[in-house]
């Protein structure tokens, strides 16, 4: 009943466009590291200067305890912790102690990877650590892939360890798996080469193993993506919560850069960042269509995609509950 209230209590925050919440954050999110081993051509990564633009580092097993202790002071409503937003989870070592810490915390963790370092001796450690959720990007064939990641060689390695992974979650439920294609943005089409990327792996796989086509946005603001003049009010200030690797709290998962910072999760608590002012305003400028004013959003394409499936209700409902 706390997860439908919850999404209720959001639900009615959002319409109504309120810069300080009813409720509480609803997804959590922290970030392992923000070093990558890739430069994927699609994410901000691939800028050469990124590396400069923000302090690297990585996220702590102190730190990440501190961090769900106020995730369960607050009740979210939903159980998943998110380990992502700029970097490769796999970069940060601690990565299998992050999940079993989450696990015994009672919540369950989802992290997105490239694949490359999720070796099977990595995923036997994740795997002892307890339930988690894997997203992975693929490709249907190596030219797709390497055009995109920019690595000859990498494809066959990135298609051992997800075989791997594959073949344990088929008999473990509590292993779920996302294998997103993404080889049309190598221009291929993208019904077949999902459906060509299936046939890499067995048939008739359990429902805890899912494949679907990843959709690009230009949230860091190099991307060239179809964007239209209807704006929506974009959800995540009133849904969710991130966190950098150094505690800092951003407006949402696509602020890789931490460009707009609204607190630190280990010096104040959510609640006392979710409804400070420097969160209100944030919201407030979001309602008043100022998103030019905002560092974080200025060049998102989110707000003006307005009329596309992600803003049905039925869908956004759905997502929520699924989470």
């Amino acid at each position: 009943m706390n997860k439908y209230l919850h999404v209720f209590l959001l639900g009615i925050s959002y319409k109504l466009g309120l810069t300080r919440p009813i409720n509480l954050p609803y997804q959590f999110t922290i970030e392992p590291t923000n070093i990558c081993n890739f430069r994927c051509v699609f994410c901000p990564q691939s800028n050469p200067e990124h590396r400069f633009l923000r302090k690297q580092g990585y996220l702590t097993v102190d730190n990440i305890g501190r961090f769900i202790n106020e995730v369960k002071r607050v009740r979210p409503g939903n159980r998943n912790i998110s380990l992502t937003l700029d970097g490769e989870p796999a970069m940060n070592k601690a990565l299998p102690d992050f999940v079993k810490l989450i696990n015994d915390r009672g919540f369950l963790p989802r992290f997105s990877s490239n694949g490359k370092l999720l070796t099977p001796a990595l995923t036997d450690k994740l795997v002892s650590a307890g339930s988690f959720l894997a997203s992975v990007d693929f490709a249907s064939k190596p030219e797709y892939f390497d055009n995109v990641r920019g690595r000859e060689g990498d494809y066959d390695i990135v298609l051992v360890n997800l075989r791997y992974m594959v073949d344990i979650a088929r008999y473990n439920p509590g292993i779920k798996m996302e294998l997103v294609n993404i080889s049309h943005f190598s221009g291929a089409d993208p019904v077949k080469s999902l459906n060509d990327m299936k046939r890499l792996f067995p048939d008739n796989l359990p429902a805890n193993i899912a494949f679907w086509s990843r959709e690009f946005h230009n949230f860091g603001g190099h991307l060239k993506t179809t964007s239209g003049s209807n704006y929506k009010l974009c959800p995540y200030p009133w849904t969710s919560f991130t966190v950098t690797w150094e505690g800092d709290v951003v407006p949402c998962c696509r602020d890789t850069l931490a460009r707009t910072v609204l607190g630190n999760v280990f010096s104040h608590s959510i609640h006392e960042i979710w409804h400070g002012e420097r969160y209100q305003n944030l919201r407030k400028k979001l309602v008043q269509r100022k998103v030019d004013e905002i560092a974080a959003c200025e060049k998102c394409d989110l707000p003006w995609s307005g009329g596309q499936r992600r803003w049905n209700p039925r869908y956004v409902l759905s997502s929520l509950m699924r989470r």
